[in-house]
């Protein structure tokens, strides 16, 4: 992803930080709410130096967020989300699944040897038509962190917006991605994570094509906490943006942001046509 100009870089850095401060009452008083155990899933996308690229992560700054995870025996694996959805499993409240979009080169050069290091699970959500081309790991490179633990889900064929392409090729995105990775890694891959995941990428027609598709679980980009009983494919996920300061990732962690879904929301309803007036 380009850089962004500064003016938009420092006044979403502004949006973020102002929403985790005011968050803070509400997350102290957490454990004293009564909610039900949540898990939260972090997104991550590439790994490197790019400035004010909010999708770039420095290899430190990773390296320390992972440190901080295994430390606090936070992180859990995918498989363990799955078994906490079916009520099969409990989890600590605030556990963290840590997923990583689009398949970057970094997540082998960088990513997962810091991953390793520190012993957290995590999965890999990889365009499967863009595997070897410049940036993108290689077939091979995905089969070698499958086989090393990593696990491996799709995030579609080519990248497109899923609820924008209509049925057809939808399912097309869903099913070829699945067997080309499957075929890579040698075993299946049931967990999907919707290109750009904004409320306007998925709707109810898209999750029925993913679970008849072979998918059982789909993460969106919407922030939002994991719970059992919630529907497996739209899932809400909490975004890791490189340039936060070091103090923002554990109370993210722990809830600071989980708020941000009613802007989510609030841009997806802005965005929307309505009283026949396109983006009113």
């Amino acid at each position: 992803m380009p850089s962004i100009n500064a003016s938009r870089w420092y006044a979403k850095k502004a949006a973020r930080l102002a929403a985790a401060t005011a968050a803070g009452a509400a997350g102290a008083l957490h454990p004293f709410l009564g909610a039900a155990p949540a898990v939260r899933a972090l997104t991550y996308h590439c790994f490197g130096s790019v400035r004010r690229d909010p999708f770039c992560l420095e290899p430190a700054e990773f390296e320390r967020q992972v440190a901080w995870l295994a430390e606090n025996k936070l992180a859990v694996s995918l498989d363990d989300v799955r078994a906490f959805l079916d009520g099969r499993r409990t989890l600590r409240d605030g556990a963290v699944l840590v997923t990583i979009d689009d398949g970057d080169a970094g997540i082998a050069s960088h990513a997962w040897p810091i991953l390793k290091r520190h012993g957290i699970p995590a999965v890999a959500f990889i365009i499967a038509g863009e595997m070897g081309q410049p940036g993108r790991l290689a077939a091979c490179q995905v089969r070698k962190l499958a086989e090393e633990g990593l696990a491996i889900g799709s995030h579609s064929l080519t990248h497109p917006s899923m609820a924008r392409i209509g049925w057809e090729r939808a399912r097309d995105e869903a099913v070829r991605s699945r067997q080309q990775l499957e075929e890579v890694v040698g075993r299946p891959v049931t967990a999907f994570a919707y290109p750009y995941g904004t409320r306007a990428d998925f709707d109810a027609e898209v999750a029925v094509i993913l679970g008849t598709a072979g998918y059982d679980c789909a993460f969106t980009s919407q922030h939002g906490t994991i719970r059992p009983g919630l529907p497996r494919l739209t899932l809400p996920r909490i975004k890791v943006e490189a340039g936060d300061p070091a103090w923002l990732f554990p109370r993210l962690c722990r809830g600071s942001l989980d708020g941000w879904r009613f802007v989510d929301r609030a841009l997806w309803l802005a965005q929307r046509p309505h009283a026949g007036v396109v983006g009113a």
